[in-house]
């Protein structure tokens, strides 16, 4: 039997709504730049409101934190987010190219997501042509805190990623990769 009066609910899904009326009107007022800036400081509850009424794709049951980065965008339509997710605090989301996340991802704190390379007007343009990839994240993943994971890259199912590991290339499924540049150290068992 279900006590009190569903308070606690109301307030959270009205302040979301509050926040997703703020997020409009710094985007019709100041732009998509400042209203992306604002989205960093909302709760986690206001935070996937505003990503899905803007472009993203976001399952069922999924735990985002506060603190989100989202960069190289104007909405969030290449961001899209499987069922039963974790994204923990701080992480940095460069949209230039899609980032698909499947069902079951656990991904820890401050981890970068880079899917794009552009050396800007440094003498180097012409040996590092601007260029972006998206970044697809199989099911059933673990992403250790402070890692990053470039351009291009494809992680397979029930991998693991090590704290701090920058990954460059793709994962196979079922392995354990770490270090910089993150190598395979061992094929997971896969457990019944």
């Amino acid at each position: 039997m279900k006590t009190g009066l569903g308070l606690y609910r109301k307030y959270r899904t009205l302040y979301s709504y509050l926040n997703l009326f703020r997020f409009g009107l710094r985007k019709v007022l100041v732009g998509f730049d400042v209203a992306n800036i604002f989205i960093q400081r909302v709760d986690k509850y206001s935070l996937q409101l505003i990503l899905r009424k803007y472009g993203a794709v976001i399952g069922k049951g999924c735990d985002i934190e506060s603190g989100q980065i989202f960069h190289n965008c104007q909405n969030y339509s290449n961001l899209i987010i499987g069922n039963n997710c974790h994204i923990g605090k701080g992480c940095f989301f460069d949209l230039r190219d899609k980032v698909r996340i499947s069902d079951n991802v656990v991904i820890s704190m401050d981890v970068t997501f880079l899917t794009h390379l552009d050396v800007g007007k440094s003498a180097l343009t012409g040996t590092f042509p601007p260029s972006s990839e998206p970044i697809m994240v199989g099911y059933g993943v673990f992403i250790g805190a402070n890692s990053s994971i470039l351009m291009g890259v494809s992680v397979g199912s029930k991998s693991f990623i090590a704290a701090g590991s920058v990954v460059k290339d793709t994962v196979l499924k079922n392995v354990l990769v770490g270090g910089v540049p993150a190598k395979e150290i061992r094929v997971l068992e896969e457990k019944q």
